[in-house]
């Protein structure tokens, strides 16, 4: 009984090891990626922990003035918490790229965000000197420092009155303010952004087109007047658009009545995959110019859940292999062989 009971005993073992162990490690790490990865997300470039106060887009317009230029700055701030934040502050500093000097530095009260909301806030500050600038903008709760971020910007030498407009579209930004019609329908507010890099305008209006197949399209309009050389500014129009669909956009400027640029969204947007009050920025190529195909990410860890499973597998294969052997190995440690 005694060779029986221990016999028993090192069968049970051989059972569990090394299967069960590879098998239990794998869970675990299947577990930990799981949570890890709805833990972050990644936001330019670097992975950002969910449910925090952060600057989700930084937006700088400009209007000549003198040799310089007047800089407004609109920062969005997010709070993806959910409770309201506690009081908030930005501190917005434009510095030369050339000498690293900060020219100029404004202070600006955000107030407190609710819960899982956007809010923004605009700010003028003036550089007396064309060149290259950063913006840069700083967000603090009860004085310590949650998030920074900014953009560059380049201020251009003043243009003469006769040289004629020379406008490109940048970018543009969407925003679903509110759900109406059950959830069915959404009101989208479009601003597209307008660089005029030669001298002043005539009278420019902008046309956005919301198309969601090559019969149905919904057309919006701003009148955006004369547009100075070398400044930047924001058309504005609102959509209500079927929740459910997709859309492309593209967007024409027009001066006293005939068509100068026209640019579109590269990929259709799908308005049901877009959260309310979260602004979406969106660059504008220029109609017949070709798109690139984006760069395949990595997955992190990937290529390790790869080899993992490759090793799990041979571990599996080198359990059930020659059985006879391994019984013959036992029989020999008991003492014993079967006759």
């Amino acid at each position: 009984m005694g060779l029986v009971s221990m016999g028993f005993r090192v069968s049970i073992k051989s059972k569990k090891s090394p299967l069960l162990f590879f098998i239990g490690f794998f869970i675990s790490i299947s577990l930990v990626l799981t949570f890890s990865s709805g833990c972050f997300e990644k936001q330019g470039g670097v992975f950002r922990e969910y449910e925090e106060i952060f600057i989700q887009d930084v937006d700088v317009m400009s209007t000549p003035q003198g040799e310089g230029a007047l800089l407004t700055v609109t920062p969005y701030i997010r709070n993806d918490q959910n409770t309201d934040s506690s009081m908030l502050s930005v501190k917005v500093k434009i510095i030369d790229q050339e000498t690293r000097l900060i020219v100029a530095e404004k202070d600006l009260d955000m107030g407190y965000i609710k819960a899982r909301s956007l809010a923004y806030n605009s700010v003028s500050l003036g550089v007396a000197d064309p060149g290259d600038y950063e913006v840069e903008v700083q967000l603090f709760k009860e004085g310590q420092l949650l998030d920074s971020g900014g953009r560059f910007v380049t201020i251009k030498t003043e243009t003469f009155a006769d040289q004629p407009a020379d406008i490109l579209l940048t970018d543009m930004n969407l925003v679903i303010t509110q759900f109406t019609d059950r959830d069915a329908k959404v009101v989208v507010d479009i601003s597209p952004g307008v660089y005029n890099q030669g001298g002043d305008s005539k009278a420019l209006t902008m046309v956005i087109t919301a198309r969601t197949d090559p019969y149905t399209a919904y057309t919006e309009s701003d009148e955006l007047g004369i547009v100075k050389g070398s400044s930047r500014l924001r058309g504005h129009v609102r959509f209500v658009l079927l929740r459910r669909d997709e859309y492309t956009f593209s967007v024409t400027v027009e001066e006293n009545g005939r068509e100068i640029v026209t640019s579109e969204v590269p990929e259709p947007i799908k308005m049901d995959q877009i959260e309310r009050q979260v602004t979406k920025n969106y660059p504008l190529m220029e109609e017949g110019m070709p798109v690139e195909a984006p760069e395949k990410e990595d997955t992190p860890g990937f290529e390790g859940s790869i080899v993992f499973a490759a090793l799990l597998l041979t571990a599996c294969v080198m359990h059930r292999k020659d059985p006879k052997s391994k019984k013959d190995g036992n029989e020999e440690l008991y003492g014993w062989r079967r006759r």
